[in-house]
């Protein structure tokens, strides 16, 4: 009589893994503990960070704004003798920014417009 062979298990993937029940709750754990740390650092530093650079005016506070929000327009800078013209996106006040349309893409630095 023939010995009938039995058929061989697969285990797939883990065929060949030699990792203790210890190790991998190791692993594991310190996986989570920097998915957690991930997510602190991704909630804490959300939005994108908007600079104004008054050239020469009063000074105007930082904002952190979110992509595609309209910016929160501060209240216009001081600069004795001169009028503000708005806030531009250049530092050479050729391209305005558009507080009804432009929204925000990226952190950026608006440079104030003034004119005698």
């Amino acid at each position: 009589m023939e010995e009938e062979k039995s058929p061989r298990q697969l285990r797939g993937l883990y065929d060949r893994v030699n990792i203790s029940v210890g190790t991998l709750n190791v692993v594991i754990i310190a996986l989570s503990i920097v998915l957690v740390a991930c997510l602190a650092f991704g909630i804490s530093h959300r939005g994108y960070q908007i600079s104004f650079d008054s050239l020469g005016g009063t000074a105007v506070e930082d904002q952190k704004q979110m992509y595609g929000e309209l910016l929160q327009v501060p209240e216009a800078p001081v600069r004795e003798g001169y009028t503000f013209t708005g806030w531009y996106r250049d530092k050479d006040l050729t391209v305005l920014w558009d507080q009804d349309k432009d929204t925000i893409t990226e952190s950026m630095t608006l440079y104030a417009g003034w004119q005698e």
